[in-house]
């Protein structure tokens, strides 16, 4: 035998033994994955939407406010240096929340001018009764001040901890956490959807939540299995078409020498591959490795531009509303913005609605927020060309709500010449930016949502179009991974 025929032989078998012991290794996780994904498409991983967040919210006092933003900082006489300032209900009062520039929030009420010092016991207790959350059947059980479990586990919430767990005794299996900084209600879950998730996102995200508090660590064993469920599929596909014969087949019947387990595993995995190698792909990119999605510009330091204001200079923000009359529905928070400089407020009611205000005494009807939108929106990249301002009214491929996010129509969309193709997406009611649109962020887009989810409009603007063919396409991965789980098991036994 010559040297190259040795080293080729050589080669194969080690690509026959990385395959069989990558399958073995990965066969189960593939499994899980496709199961679990079919799962998450109907139950998602527990968080308070904004929507859930303004109905949790007790409706504003508004004749029991005494003091303006302003005059509470007077008073306590603390630094007025802040990046947000809002108002909403804690427990049952109305009070100010300030934020700073470090990520601190100072919570003042607006009745008395009192500092919040946080939430105990008891107080979160009662802010669990007063929640949108409680009903008539609620029995609320305190069930301890908690750091962290299988349902708090995101990041967002790091800045609320530890928190205040009230279970509500209710039909549902309503669990509450409460902020123990803010005294509201950061998080809710029910028992529909704590088993579903074991079954879902626990399971597709390997996410326990002792895994998962180390986020390092969490992120490597993603990125890991994931490469090695790829390097499997490769070296699979490799093997597959060596093996396969459609023109001279084996035995007169069959383009696959195998049989029985084998043969199955051998054809549905040529007929899955595309299917499988970018489901497993997409997966990987969800973790955005290497900053492969990584923006070369800040989108904080853009905002910061059309605001025109890094700081609140509380003398000279609009008062809060004397009424809620802008609305049939209850007013639940009040928050206060800059465009270009100029100050004006934001009301927020329970069913959505959100109107801008500016500040009458001094407006004189000078400001118009759809001109100020549009002089603004050149200030978010001044050093690049604004092309278009254009008002958009209805979804499409990078502007579309999926997973409760909070995504209003109409918005205008100012697009920009600049390296990134730049793309700002704000409320025509509020004129806040709600979205930033990049080159990065396009791949990120099509590679991972895309690829993973199919969310493609052509589908997702026809369900249940969307449904049956992702179902489909997970059945097709499970059955193609229970072959694989069969082949292993066989080899081991052997």
């Amino acid at each position: 035998m010559s040297k190259r025929r040795l080293v080729m032989k050589q080669l194969k078998r080690a690509l026959f033994l990385i395959h069989r012991w990558l399958g073995i290794v990965m066969c189960a996780f593939f499994f899980l994955w496709f199961a679990s994904g079919i799962v998450m498409m109907y139950v998602e991983y527990p968080e308070l939407t904004r929507d859930e967040r303004l109905i949790s919210l007790p409706p504003l006092d508004l004749d029991s406010i005494k003091h303006s933003p302003y005059s509470v900082v007077e008073s306590l006489n603390i630094p007025s240096v802040f990046s947000s300032v809002s108002l909403s209900s804690v427990q049952g009062r109305p009070a100010y929340h300030f934020g700073s520039p470090d990520s601190k929030t100072m919570i003042v009420f607006a009745d008395t001018a009192e500092m919040f010092m946080g939430a105990d016991r008891e107080g979160a207790l009662e802010e669990a009764v007063l929640s949108g959350f409680s009903s008539l059947e609620s029995e609320p059980n305190y069930e301890g001040l908690i750091e962290i479990d299988q349902w708090t586990v995101t990041s967002s919430l790091n800045k609320h901890r530890p928190l205040h767990k009230v279970s509500l005794g209710d039909k549902k299996g309503t669990s509450l956490y409460i902020s123990s900084l803010t005294g509201q209600v950061v998080r809710d879950t029910n028992r529909r959807e704590r088993f579903w998730n074991w079954l879902g996102s626990t399971i597709h995200w390997i996410y326990p939540y002792q895994l998962r508090k180390h986020n390092a660590l969490w992120r490597d064993v993603i990125v890991y299995l994931s490469i090695l469920g790829l390097f499997s599929i490769l070296t699979g596909t490799i093997i597959g078409l060596i093996r396969l014969r459609p023109a001279k087949k084996f035995k007169g019947t069959s383009a696959s020498p195998y049989s029985g387990w084998m043969w199955w595993h051998h054809i549905s995995g040529l007929l899955s591959v595309i299917f499988v190698s970018t489901f497993m792909f997409s997966g990987l990119m969800s973790m955005g490795p290497w900053g492969v999605f990584q923006s070369s510009s800040s989108a904080q330091e853009q905002i910061s531009n059309y605001s025109g204001q890094s700081i609140f200079r509380l003398a000279s923000m609009p008062q809060v509303p004397l009424s809620s009359q802008e609305s049939n529905s209850p007013l639940k928070e009040v928050t206060w913005h800059h465009i270009d400089g100029v100050p004006y407020l934001v009301t927020h009611y329970e069913n959505g609605d959100r109107n801008a205000v500016f500040n009458r005494a001094d407006n004189e009807g000078k400001f118009d927020l759809v001109d100020l939108i549009k002089k603004a929106a050149s200030l978010l990249l001044p050093d690049n060309r604004l092309l278009s301002v254009d008002l958009i009214d209805d979804f499409d491929d990078f502007y579309y709500a999926r997973h409760n996010n909070f995504r209003p129509l109409p918005v205008f969309r100012a697009r920009f010449d600049d390296g990134e193709s730049t793309w700002y997406h704000i409320d025509s009611r509020t004129g806040l930016p709600i979205s930033r649109v990049t080159d990065a962020s396009r791949r990120e887009r099509w590679l991972f949502n895309g690829l993973h989810s199919l969310d493609f409009q052509i589908l997702w603007n026809r369900r249940p179009l969307w449904d049956f063919v992702v179902v489909l396409l997970s059945l097709a991965g499970m059955g193609f991974s229970a072959t694989s789980i069969a082949v292993g098991l066989r080899y081991l036994r052997n």
